[in-house]
């Protein structure tokens, strides 16, 4: 097989259109034009065909994660889940046909080199996450370990951020509740109140704590 044609695109100068055989093969970059060798008329395999698409897809997908993680912090579930999709919505645009072998190659190089560069960190997303709601939106225990379950955080992760941060778990209910319902009591009767503490993620023991802290006010 031969390159056939190296066509400038349009819209990015950085970025060529390569042609085997006389028919569109894929865009790559200039670095992987430099990095291969990459000139008009060169004979190539079909593992060197194979080792330029994975090498250039590799640059493509780790640039769109990037970009993904730039918008918020993800954890690394949420950006293999974006990466597989990716890979789903540009199977004929960026790629004909690739093994799901090399998929999973990129994904984990993508995952390794976000790693090495610190921009994926899940117990990091984890204490901002927390940190987030107790100011803005807070919840109590249960509910913050659902969400960041959820999110993809292990276990591990997820138990070691809430007992550093939830230390005082009361206060945050107490937070919470008056700023519902401002200084009104509360007391067993009062269903409205204690479910929406519940919703809230609060468990019995600490419902219970406050309500009889508030009938001896």
């Amino acid at each position: 097989m031969k390159i056939t044609a190296l066509e400038t695109q349009k819209r990015d100068n950085s970025r060529l259109n390569m042609y085997i055989d006389e028919n569109f093969f894929c865009g790559i970059s200039l670095n992987v034009v430099a990095k291969f060798g990459i000139y008009q008329g060169k004979e190539l395999s079909d593992n060197e065909l194979n080792e330029i698409l994975n090498a250039e897809l590799r640059e493509r997908f780790f640039d769109r994660a990037v970009s993904f993680l730039v918008r918020s912090p993800k954890t690394e579930f949420q950006v293999r889940r974006y990466l597989r999709d990716l890979a789903f919505k540009k199977k004929g645009k960026w790629f004909k046909e690739i093994s799901k072998e090399d998929i999973l190659e990129i994904e984990e190089f993508v995952i390794k080199k976000l790693l090495e560069y610190e921009y994926l960190n899940d117990e990091k997303y984890a204490q901002l996450f927390v940190e987030s709601r107790i100011k803005y939106k807070p919840r109590g225990k249960n509910i913050l370990y659902g969400e960041l379950i959820s999110k993809g955080v292990s276990k591990d992760i997820v138990e070691k951020v809430l007992g550093e941060m939830l230390g005082d778990e009361y206060s945050i209910l107490v937070s919470t509740y008056r700023k519902r319902f401002k200084e009104q009591n509360i007391s067993f009767e009062d269903r409205k109140k204690i479910d929406f503490l519940r919703r809230k993620g609060f468990n019995w023991d600490l419902i219970e704590k406050f309500i009889n802290d508030e009938s001896t006010k």
